[in-house]
């Protein structure tokens, strides 16, 4: 694993900004920074939390949301992710901006915050470091978590297996609880761009990520799930409000703004089409969502065929994109599309919020039996969901009767949920609308899909030959192959058949 010379820091203008790119520069030299000066913690954390807004809103986005149909590549670089055309060249830069910025910088800010006397700076830093390990084991597998940080020890780090990584990560979220409770030298708000120092909330989105984990793995151990997960409910902690969202917020500020609309509204218009699979789900159901997660073309609402492997040059590429409630306000012409112009760029990257909490909760009493009654988390889901776009979007742009549409829609679909007759007819109910609540945060949609095969997706057009089925894992990055092969996990190494094979808590 090569050791990667830091640039985040001196990108930071007034709060450590970091910004991970997925149009490839990164700057990638084989030279060990033995001698840069520490940087005040306070610095270095809002640049990190700034970073995996990025990371989670560029090129992780844009794969996932193509691989659960989302929406449809009509690009240059979209076209082939869209077929899973998408090998180890292009995973260099997330795998460089994941280690060697992200968990890097948040280890170093572990470290210094524990030796300044800092801790509750260090207990956010290790929470969100727990989330992007989860990220990275999620989208490939068996990474290197034991060895990782330690660059000049360990230049060519091992491997972990993935169910060694999760309870590794429950042990960070641990470690960084009880550093929550400890002393602090600096205001706790200082440098905290998500949650303003409150450790409540930082406690609750911990919490909601030890949730995750273990929802997520329930396949594997379901006695030790459903006990992790009661003692949970009965702590009370998780976010189930949206003040407690944990978001990633973005500015207007050249180079801060919300990497979906910059992407899919700014440089490349072009290249990410609503699919026709999500446009026609949202018509079937008459979802009220649909004004706000996806953009009119001349008053109607016009998607794209995944896989159809025909590059749209502007002129021709009039069809819908990413909505209002995903890039965020802006004015909008009669028929609802979006002026960019003067469009509002801030919407945040919703990571965990208080209606993926309830869907998890829902998931857990449906399969698991834990604690709670599955309808009512699952109205509670679509509630929250249907309330958050309410609130962010305001009087002006929510559209008309939305809250009476919302409930209603919910009524229904609560009602579809309880006629259906097996625990797998109603998982495919909650986790239809769980894909919906997804848009934005794709990645979650990927691990839905993953662990229960819902909602029901086809092959694209023009898949990649000898790929039978959408991808399981992400390939490990060129330079990983290259560096460090002897390492890498056997039968995982080779593409595309790498790809294809089910990560640890799939199985």
């Amino acid at each position: 694993m090569k050791r990667v010379i830091r640039v985040s820091k001196s990108i930071a203008v007034a709060i450590g900004l970091v910004i991970i790119s997925s149009c490839d520069d990164f700057l990638d030299v084989n030279t060990s920074p033995n001698n840069l000066p520490a940087a005040e913690i306070q610095y270095i954390l809002p640049g990190s939390q700034l970073g995996v807004g990025f990371t989670l809103g560029n090129t992780i986005q844009l794969v996932t949301s193509l691989w659960v149909q989302h929406m449809a590549g009509t690009g240059t670089q979209s076209d082939p992710y869209d077929r899973y055309n998408i090998g180890p060249s292009e995973m260099d830069n997330e795998w460089i901006g994941i280690y060697a910025n992200l968990l890097d910088d948040l280890q170093q800010v572990k470290t210094q915050g524990r030796a300044e006397g800092n801790f509750v700076h260090a207990g956010m830093a290790g929470i969100l470091q727990a989330y992007v390990w989860t990220v990275t084991t999620d989208m490939w597998g068996d990474v290197p978590f034991t060895q990782a940080l330690n660059f000049d020890a360990d230049p060519t780090p091992a491997y972990d297996p993935q169910q060694n990584i999760y309870a590794g990560i429950i042990t960070i979220l641990n470690e960084g609880l009880a550093d929550l409770g400890k002393t602090n030298v600096l205001a706790s708000s200082e440098g905290d761009l998500i949650y303003g120092g409150s450790v409540d909330k930082w406690t609750r989105m911990a919490n909601s990520l030890k949730l995750k984990l273990y929802v997520q793995s329930r396949k594997k151990d379901a006695a030790n799930a459903t006990a992790r997960i009661n003692e949970l409910i009965t702590q009370n902690k998780f976010i189930t409000s949206n003040a407690d969202n944990f978001n990633v917020p973005f500015f207007a500020s050249s180079g801060a703004q919300n990497p979906l609309y910059q992407y899919n509204h700014l440089t490349r218009p072009n290249d990410l089409i609503a699919s026709t699979r999500f446009l026609d789900s949202l018509n079937a159901l008459n979802d009220p969502r649909l004004p706000v997660l996806l953009t009119q073309t001349n008053g109607a609402y016009v998607g794209y065929d995944n896989g159809a492997h025909t590059l749209l040059n502007f002129t021709n590429a009039n069809r819908s994109r990413w909505g209002l409630y995903i890039v965020g306000k802006g004015q909008t012409a009669s028929n609802g599309t979006i002026n960019v112009a003067v469009a509002n760029d801030q919407a945040p990257m919703r990571l965990i919020t208080s209606y993926m909490v309830y869907y998890w909760l829902a998931e857990a009493a449906l399969t698991l039996g834990t604690t709670g009654n599955p309808a009512t988390l699952y109205r509670q889901a679509l509630e929250a969901n249907f309330n958050d776009i309410s609130t962010f979007l305001g009087a002006t742009y929510t559209p008309a009767n939305f809250t009476a549409n919302g409930q209603a829609y919910t009524n229904a679909r609560v009602a579809a949920f309880n006629a259906q007759p097996t625990t797998e007819g109603k998982l495919n109910v909650l986790i239809r609308d769980k894909w919906v609540s997804s848009a934005g945060n794709s990645y979650e949609a990927y691990n839905d899909y993953r662990r229960t095969g819902y909602p029901r997706l086809a092959l694209p057009q023009n898949a990649l030959a000898g790929v039978n089925r959408i991808p399981t894992r992400w390939p490990y990055a060129l330079n990983e192959l290259q560096s460090n092969k002897e390492n890498i996990p056997q039968g995982l190494g080779t593409y595309p058949a790498g790809f294809l094979v089910p990560v640890w808590w799939m199985q």
